[in-house]
């Protein structure tokens, strides 16, 4: 099982593979490698890319099959999943969120 700072870690190595960007209010990576270049992932799906574990779309049940592919727990791609789209600024959302932005960069 993979704890919230391992993710950390994980989607910060990811920011060589990635161009890290806010759309709205969500956190979007775009692919700048591979077959998949250009296209937009989300933290989840950038993670499980990068680490060579497949390649999911960035809906609901790409990003469930890519939390369980990585080690992630429900609960914790939950809460990354809603860091991600700012649902909530209170919380453990929105620490999480500011750790994730502070590890991309963005």
């Amino acid at each position: 099982m993979m704890t919230e700072t391992q993710f950390l870690i994980a989607l910060s190595q990811t920011t060589s593979a990635y161009t890290w960007t806010l759309e709205g209010n969500q956190i979007v990576g775009t692919a700048k490698n591979g077959k998949t270049r250009g296209k937009k992932f989300d933290p989840v799906t950038a993670v499980c890319r990068s680490t060579g574990k497949g390649t999911f779309a960035s809906t609901c049940s790409g990003k469930k099959q890519a939390a369980t592919k990585i080690g992630l727990t429900t609960t914790l791609a939950q809460n990354v999943s809603s860091a991600t789209q700012a649902k909530s600024n209170r919380g453990n959302y929105q620490v999480l969120r500011g750790r994730m932005r502070q590890v991309l960069e963005v």
